[in-house]
């Protein structure tokens, strides 16, 4: 926000007066991140957004918009099905991925939740010392950069901050059936690597199937935030105050504001009673309400607005994540009939895509995703492998 003064004068009066003008800043400019890619300057990793903040704002919209995080988490519910065995586990008597002790169904549920929100996910291969892959770890692709190539990634939890901690380099996970033959250093440079998916995105970097959605998650963001500046700002936001005995020096505005926003202002003084004590009724202190137009009604459309293109964004109906529509006669049948076309055609793809990567690391069938089901019906029918 900007503000600027000017002066204006007047013939009759001979007088001049300051005017105060505030010159607000597009919202859209300043705050969406745009998922540009930029080949950072000398050439080590490709940034991911502007200013290298794509996914730090994807993230930002996770924690603060209630229609996408049930979206998401309600889907990496329905991908990571009712339990997840894997082949390849061989840790806590085969029951973990790794020496942390994260199990099949924990990796899943975390590959889910990068897949969800940021489109795409990488697991770092630690090797052993025969080239087999004896742990993987799911990363939070946050932190995890990569050159155009993605022949090399980068690592660091400080990505998209003014200051960045050591960055560590990884290169990415190949197929290597002739382990035996290379040299140490070789061995070395390949003991730890990255195996990076980024589903359909055509850049370095992917982008999540909510990325058409983000101007609707803003408005959610904004509609919240509005209504807590409402609270928390009513009586200022609601009247004016004129004060008729002469214009006093900045520092006595200052102060006379600061106390009429103490006492009068916020959640917790509604209905207070105002006191004003004046030398006549020609000085007293006005109160103006300000009329404002009924934006209840306007708000709550704009909210159901946001939430259906979030959800048309997911190609899902809200029903599925405990979200009511206006239609309060859905039925077991109309839930079933919705689950089986979200399953069709976000579920299992993505399942499909994690059960892929499986197999590159531990061969085919590696993974098994039993899947979700409200019925509990018996245990391995329709698995994921």
């Amino acid at each position: 926000m900007s503000r600027a003064s000017i002066s204006s004068s007047s013939k009759a009066e001979g007088s001049r007066q300051a005017v105060s003008l505030v010159a607000l800043d597009r919202y859209l400019e300043t705050n969406i991140v745009s998922p540009v890619e930029k080949a950072r300057t000398g050439g080590e990793f490709v940034e991911w957004g502007d200013r290298d903040a794509y996914p730090r704002y994807l993230f930002e919209l996770y924690q603060n918009v209630p229609t996408l995080r049930s979206a998401i988490d309600g889907t990496v519910d329905f991908i990571g099905g009712d339990d997840c065995s894997c082949t390849g586990a061989r840790w806590n008597n085969g029951r973990a991925m790794n020496r942390a002790g994260e199990t099949p169904f924990d990796i899943v549920r975390n590959i889910a939740w990068n897949l969800m929100t940021y489109g795409g996910f990488a697991l770092q291969v630690i090797r052993s010392a025969d080239g087999t892959p004896v742990e993987i770890y799911s990363l939070d692709l946050r932190y995890l950069r990569s050159n155009k190539e993605g022949t090399v990634f980068y690592y660091s939890e400080k990505f998209g901050q003014p200051v960045r901690s050591k960055v560590t380099r990884y290169p990415a996970f190949q197929d290597i059936p002739n382990w035996a033959s290379l040299t140490d250093a070789e061995r070395d440079e390949h003991a730890s690597s990255i195996l990076y998916v980024k589903g359909e995105a055509a850049g370095t970097y992917p982008v999540p199937c909510y990325g058409a959605s983000v101007k609707a998650c803003e408005i959610e963001r904004c509609i919240d935030n509005f209504h807590l500046n409402s609270i928390n700002n009513s009586f200022t936001g609601s009247v004016i105050v004129n004060f008729n005995n002469g214009t006093p020096e900045d520092a006595i505005k200052e102060e006379i504001e600061r106390d009429v926003r103490e006492k009068f202002s916020g959640h917790q003084n509604g209905g207070r009673i105002v006191l004003s004590w004046n030398e006549n009724r020609e000085s007293q202190t006005t109160v103006t309400p300000i009329k404002v137009e009924d934006f209840g009604a306007r708000y709550d459309a704009l909210a159901k607005h946001s939430r259906q293109q979030i959800f048309t964004a997911f190609r899902a109906n809200p029903n599925l994540f405990g979200i009511p529509t206006e239609n309060l006669g859905f039925s077991s049948e109309e839930y079933e009939s919705a689950f089986r076309l979200y399953n069709r055609v976000r579920v299992r793809p993505a399942q499909r895509t994690i059960a892929d990567a499986f197999e590159r690391l531990y061969g085919a069938g590696a993974l098994t995703i039993i899947p979700f089901n409200l019925d509990e019906q018996s245990a391995g029918e329709g698995a994921v492998r």
